[in-house]
């Protein structure tokens, strides 16, 4: 059976909507019916759901039964891999991937970063109270999770599956694509993973550990936007791509 992904919460006798791209799957492939049953999953629990009705452009869906909490640990749909920055920099991210609904955040100590990880590590109790803040004033459901910092190369222990991005506009071997035309070309429902550098950039060591990993590298066009929006603006596009904002 397939499993449909819902951001909020959700108990028994619940009526909800699947997300826009969910809806025009299943209205594309005439997948289902009125009245067959799926499985919903949220961040914590998974449901059995009927589909009470099928428009032209939207699944509704009723849950029917609470199947308890997940057994599996959630993968985050976007993570931001974002060079540390000075304070009030970092803090503006914080605050504006919460309100976009960014999953999660891992900071990275970079050759041309502003901060260590041993200082950054300091910070951590403030970020999440900047998180917590920001979950309170936009209503996002799901607190963006922010990971310990680590340093560039502590990435390499990582099993980071799906599909992995880095904004680079340093010269590289590999020429780096427009954002536009990857997008065109990747499965969007696969984790994805968005790397940003620092004001000053990557250094080659850098580019070569994201090499290494199979990161495909991303320019976008017009203007240069600063290392604090950067993520934000790739973000929000494929979240807007994803039907998820």
């Amino acid at each position: 059976m397939q499993n449909f992904f819902i951001r909020h919460k959700l108990s028994l006798g619940d009526i909800a909507n699947l997300s826009d791209s969910d809806s025009e799957h299943i209205i594309k492939e005439k997948l289902y019916d009125i009245e067959d049953v799926i499985k919903i999953q949220t961040y914590e629990r998974e449901f059995l759901a009927q589909i009470t009705d099928i428009t032209k452009s939207s699944v509704e869906i009723q849950i029917v039964e609470d199947l308890g909490e997940r057994e599996n640990e959630y993968t985050p749909s976007i993570t931001i891999i974002q060079s540390l920055s000075n304070d009030t920099k970092f803090n503006y991210f914080i605050e504006k991937s919460v309100e976009i609904g960014i999953e999660k955040i891992i900071p990275i100590q970079s050759k041309y970063s502003l901060k260590t990880k041993a200082k950054a590590i300091r910070d951590t109790g403030y970020w999440n109270k900047l998180v917590k803040d920001a979950v309170e004033q936009s209503r996002n459901i799901f607190p963006t999770i922010i990971e310990k910092p680590v340093r560039i190369n502590e990435l390499r222990n990582r099993d980071l599956e799906g599909i992995k991005i880095c904004l680079s506009t340093e010269s590289t071997s590999i020429k780096p694509k427009y954002l536009n035309e990857l997008l065109r070309t990747v499965d969007l429902s696969l984790p994805i993973y968005i790397a940003i550098g620092p004001e000053k950039g990557w250094s080659s060591s850098d580019i070569n550990i994201f090499k290494d990993m199979g990161f495909e590298f991303v320019k976008l066009k017009g203007n240069i936007l600063r290392t604090e929006t950067t993520g934000l603006v790739i973000g929000s596009i494929i979240k807007y791509l994803k039907g998820e904002i």
